[in-house]
């Protein structure tokens, strides 16, 4: 299957001081790379996660994406065309093929718009005069399960999981084929998180569109979708089948995130895996691996070279950066998660 997003080498930086204080301290690189040379494709109909610890560049791959982030350099194509570079009305019509839902479901709706002008905004502004807005607004609230009188309120008046549905609404306004779910259950009760995971699920199945998932729950990346990266200082350390990570994680990083995720079975044997020391500065990036500070199988290479992508032999499409990977046999297996344990909270600080 043809991909219809792809990102090649991307890296995009932060300055960190201006240019008179880097010249007055003689400070030469002012900058700190939050994304390091990251590749992925997402394919049609497809559901691909992106996880990782706060801080590790998920957020900013989504923002760059979409164009609300530039790339120090790197390749973004749609369908085949490059995207990344362009602006304005260059970018206009591949931005209506693609939408995010941001991660603060109220905070990111204006304030001042009612919901009806915050659903018909899209159509406003990619020029479709054509269509019946209050109609359009109507179709989009009953799609996402609200009722037509919602169109009168303001984001104010919404609770978080209806402020979710309002999002995802305004996201499949004019249909798109990409949707960047930034965060999508965070916030929101366990309830509330199955009503809004079965709502895109069934989206999903009728319109066809791809999803870009970034969340730092694991029950919700095994329950929603069909591979997953993980991400570390923005890098990514194993690129695989959410399935086959999920029993097969070759990385140390991969095993300790799924150890840290909550079980629901209070009579489960839980295997814990202390990472130990503080997540390292951007600033100052280790040698080598840079997990290899926190790394329980470290040794000495790890912290002087650093590891080239490797393949597992018995998935090539499971890729991974480690001297010392986890051996197959010795990877913890981890038993399918039911619907109900895909709702539950989890943290991945471990």
């Amino acid at each position: 299957m043809s991909a219809l997003l792809r990102v090649q080498d991307l890296r995009v930086r932060f300055r960190t001081m201006g240019p008179l204080k880097a010249l007055a301290t003689g400070t030469k690189a002012p900058f700190i790379d939050a994304v390091c040379g990251v590749s992925f494709e997402v394919r049609k109909g497809e559901t691909l996660a992106l996880v990782g610890e706060s801080g590790s560049g998920k957020s900013t791959i989504a923002r760059t994406i979409i164009g609300l982030q530039r790339a120090v350099s790197g390749s973004i194509s749609f369908e085949g065309q490059e995207i990344e570079g362009l602006r304005g009305a260059e970018r206009k019509p591949y931005l209506r093929r693609m939408s995010m839902m941001f991660q603060d479901p109220i905070g990111s709706l204006s304030p001042r718009l009612t919901v009806r002008s915050i659903l018909t905004e899209p159509f406003r502004i990619h020029g479709l005069k054509d269509c019946d807005l209050g109609a359009e607004a109507e179709r989009l609230l009953r799609m996402v399960g609200l009722p037509a009188d919602f169109a009168r309120r303001y984001p104010h008046q919404l609770s978080g999981g209806q402020a979710r549905r309002v999002g995802i609404a305004r996201a499949l306004a004019v249909t798109p084929d990409l949707i960047i779910a930034d965060e999508p259950t965070a916030g929101l009760d366990v309830s509330v998180q199955g009503e809004v995971l079965n709502l895109l699920a069934r989206l999903q199945d009728e319109l066809g569109m791809a999803i870009l998932i970034i969340s730092h729950n694991l029950n919700v990346v095994r329950h929603m979708t069909d591979r997953m990266a993980i991400m570390y200082l923005g890098r990514f350390i194993e690129v695989g089948s959410t399935d086959g990570i999920f029993d097969q994680p070759r990385h140390p990083y991969t095993e300790a995130l799924l150890a840290a995720n909550p079980e629901p079975d209070p009579d489960a044997v839980l295997n814990r895996i202390e990472l130990k020391g503080e997540v390292p500065s951007l600033l100052r990036r280790p040698s080598g691996c840079e997990f290899h500070t926190r790394c329980r199988y470290a040794q000495d290479i790890c912290g002087r070279v650093f590891p080239d992508p490797s393949a597992d032999p018995h998935d090539p499409k499971h890729s991974f950066r480690c001297h010392f990977p986890l051996e197959r046999e010795a990877a913890p297996q981890l038993e399918q998660q039911t619907l109900s344990a895909a709702m539950a909270p989890t943290s991945i600080k471990a």
